[in-house]
């Protein structure tokens, strides 16, 4: 299934070729994207599954957030680790009750599964219960933070005794652009402080990042890290930032976690050079580590990356990182270039992969499904429940947005790397749990390419653990005539060595070609 269909001609005058690229080498297994592999697998806000209901059945949603948390609908879901917990975040949130009015606060919750395939339950903070006996949801409101609608909490991470919240404020509807002067805040979060209230669990620390038309170029802040995904790394913090909503590539800060909350000390990518990363103490000179380009037009800065959410996560048993999020907006849904995309990296710096289109509405099967699409011959039963003020919920198309993934959930099965992340769809406003599926081809590292005397000819590659292989010679090329070694070869770092002594394989003098191959 996941054999390397690659073949090397390894002979020893080509090694020279092999050792001159030895600080750029890069042997990260391949991945791509599993074609159809896209799938809802349950709602996770609401009381009822709407695609379920539109279709003619009352399937429950595992956590009743309805009944359980008079939460009716909210969007995103990033989520982080703390201490055994799974901490989740949500955005602008509403009732079904109207005598309860968030106007688009955003509540926190937390979950302790383990399996993406399990139903999620997620239980919200809370305050004392209301007179009804149904618990009303802790909302994010910082200090001096406006939090109103499209201000929302946008990623969050759990560092030493600590959990850091990265809030976006300053959204004005009343503007064209209402999102044109937001801003990025790191926000303490205690959960500790009991009862945990609106005002007092929350501390506002520092601004990361702004935007403004009229913001002095000079300025230490700039305007790439408005949204944000976080991730320790070693005795920092990973700082992956969008600029304006749905506006920007990715860029990359890294802060040490011991001044996280004061920022001292952060520096920003500002490109690579020989395979390693340029780093910058000025906001003013990153440089995207992922460009939203789906079409292949001018690259940065004369793109016009569309980068909404994103999220990053690493997995041990690839030893490599994730990134997920919704981009490659067209004025043309027709061209299929809007939706999710994956892209992955063997350093957190890249060179990351091209990114990879993984849901698309139209294409997987999400519009007329569990995404509302107006535009239908007939009615697909999903208009509402809506949020926002002047939205005619039978004429609003739904739209995929925020797909972010839970580091947890992520697993490989043999040559297969499954990922899981929350998706929210707008129309109906929810939140949904999805699933897409990666194979994985091992990758020969050039550097490893090695011939000695004495112990024969080496080579390595890299790939899941819990893989099995075993390799095959030849003499020539084409051919169907392969040789087996017959040894099995495993690993338990995702290095995995093969030597050729000579001595099963009719010595080492002359041209031979190896190929690898999955022993399972």
């Amino acid at each position: 299934m996941c054999a390397l269909n690659r073949f090397f001609s390894l002979a020893l005058i080509v090694l020279g070729l092999f050792a001159k690229s030895r600080s750029v080498a890069d042997s990260t297994p391949t991945l791509t994207w599993i074609t159809g592999s896209s799938c809802k697998l349950e709602q996770i806000i609401g009381d009822v599954d709407w695609e379920a209901q539109a279709q003619g059945s009352n399937r429950p949603v595992a956590s009743l957030t309805e009944t359980r948390f008079q939460i009716l609908g909210s969007g995103e879901g990033y989520s982080f680790e703390d201490r055994g917990k799974l901490i989740f975040l949500f955005g602008d949130t509403i009732s079904g009750i109207d005598s309860l009015r968030y106007d688009g606060a955003d509540p926190l919750a937390w979950s302790t599964n383990t399996d993406g395939d399990a139903p999620l339950v997620l239980n919200f903070f809370t305050n004392n219960p209301s007179s009804n006996s149904q618990f009303i949801p802790i909302f994010v409101q910082p200090p001096g933070l406006q939090m109103t609608a499209d201000d929302v909490p946008n990623s969050g991470i759990r560092l030493s005794d600590s959990i850091f919240l990265i809030c976006t404020s300053g959204s004005d509807p009343h503007l064209p652009d209402p999102g044109v002067n937001n801003f990025s805040d790191v926000v303490t979060f205690d959960e500790t402080t009991l009862p945990i209230t609106s005002a007092g669990s929350f501390t506002t620390n520092r601004v990361i990042s702004m935007l403004s038309s009229n913001l002095d170029p000079k300025s230490p802040f700039q305007g790439h890290f408005t949204i944000c995904s976080l991730h320790e790394f070693g005795t920092n913090v990973l700082v992956y930032g969008a600029g304006e909503y749905r506006d920007s590539d990715v860029f990359l800060s890294m802060v040490p976690a011991a001044t996280f909350a004061t920022g001292e000390g952060t520096r920003y990518f500002a490109g690579l050079k020989n395979g390693l990363p340029i780093w910058s103490t000025e906001q003013s000179n990153c440089v995207p580590v992922v460009d939203d380009n789906p079409t292949n037009g001018p690259a940065w800065p004369t793109n016009t990356g569309t980068v909404g959410n994103m999220s990053v996560v690493y997995c041990p048993n690839l030893n490599m990182w994730l990134m997920t999020y919704d981009g490659g907006r067209s004025a043309n849904l027709a061209d299929h270039n809007t939706g999710v995309y994956f892209t992955y990296a063997s350093q957190p710096w890249g060179p990351w992969a091209k990114p990879q289109l993984i849901f698309n509405k139209l294409r997987d099967h999400g519009s007329g499904v569990f995404i509302h699409d107006p535009g239908l011959p007939y009615d697909d039963g999903l208009d509402g429940p809506i949020i926002g003020v002047g939205y005619d919920p039978t004429n609003t198309a739904g739209g995929d947005f925020a797909p972010l993934m839970i580091e947890r959930f992520t697993k490989v099965t043999n040559a297969t790397l499954f990922i899981y992340y929350a998706m929210s769809t707008w129309n109906p406003y929810t939140v949904v749990k999805m699933r897409s599926a990666f194979t994985i081809a091992p990758c020969i590292d050039p550097d490893s390419l090695a011939y000695d005397g004495t112990r024969g000819f080496m080579f390595s590659w890299t790939a899941p653990t819990n893989e099995i292989f075993s390799v095959d010679y030849s003499t020539e090329l084409p051919t169907t005539n392969w040789l087996n070694f017959t040894n099995i070869i495993t690993s338990t770092n995702g290095t995995f060595r093969f030597t050729d002594h000579g001595l099963r394989s009719g010595g080492l003098g002359g041209n031979k070609f190896y190929r690898v191959r999955t022993a399972q």
